[in-house]
């Protein structure tokens, strides 16, 4: 795997007058809910910062009580284990809350994709206003079901499918987020690389590659680049991904 860069999360205050009311990702996102209230004094606990693609900003076992919003780019949650190997939890994207542990640290390292924009709450504050807001509650566990039934998705794919099928999986659930987030319909644009891709349903990167050789050649996908795909059988990919899609939930 490739050397990273870590350092520590610098963060500055979050102006919510320039920061807030430009982010584009606010409709995906769990803080959406409190927008139409006078909750200057949330946001202005909160605190904002741009990452560069290939930092890593949260490290295993670190002690970090926020939650971070993702406004802008694309992060995977990884774990590595003791003979060195990675495994990919999860790629966050814009919407995406992250931070729910029963512990005061994480359980995962976060490294930047792309550049990367985004939010840092003090659950502290989260708790204390989510307790007077029962929208903001609601809000909360919305994020916390659908990184739930995410896990669920990932397990399955994980335990009992197959490298095709966990390929058709990634690849339709890639395009529900394209579709939600960037209003694409059948293209594709993938941020992450192969070995990702191959670390997240934990096959070898030669199998990703000729499954999508495979693809390609049942006029399932056709790739412009290695990282835009063009779905051209819907129908047939999903079929192949239904064992686990319907666990997953996008947002």
């Amino acid at each position: 795997m490739a050397n990273l860069r870590h350092r520590a999360i610098d963060t500055n205050a979050l102006n919510h007058e320039t920061v807030c009311k430009t982010c584009w990702a606010r409709r995906f996102s769990f803080c959406e809910t409190l927008h139409n209230k006078n909750m200057d004094e949330f946001f202005g606990s909160a605190s904002y910062t741009k990452v560069d693609s290939g930092t890593v900003f949260i490290h295993d076992g670190e002690k970090f009580p926020f939650y971070f919003n993702i406004n802008k780019g694309t992060t995977r949650s990884f774990k590595i284990l003791p003979d060195g190997r990675r495994q990919i939890l999860n790629f966050g994207v814009p919407g995406t809350l992250t931070g729910f542990s029963e512990h005061a640290s994480f359980d995962f390292s976060i490294e930047a994709i792309t550049d990367v924009s985004l939010c840092r709450f003090s659950k502290d504050k989260v708790d204390f206003y989510s307790n007077k807001h029962p929208e903001l509650r609601k809000a909360i566990m919305d994020k916390m079901v659908s990184e739930l039934s995410d896990s669920y998705a990932h397990t399955l794919v994980l335990g009992k499918m197959s490298a095709r099928e966990r390929l058709a999986f990634f690849l339709i659930k890639q395009n529900k987020i394209g579709f939600k987030i960037y209003g694409q319909m059948n293209k594709i644009t993938l941020p992450m690389n192969r070995y990702d891709i191959s670390d997240y349903l934990g096959v070898t990167t030669e199998t990703i590659s000729r499954t999508f050789t495979q693809f390609e050649a049942e006029g399932l996908i056709t790739s412009l680049k290695a990282s835009e795909i063009i779905i051209r059988d819907r129908r047939r990919l999903a079929a192949l991904a239904s064992g686990a899609i319907r666990f997953a939930t996008i947002g």
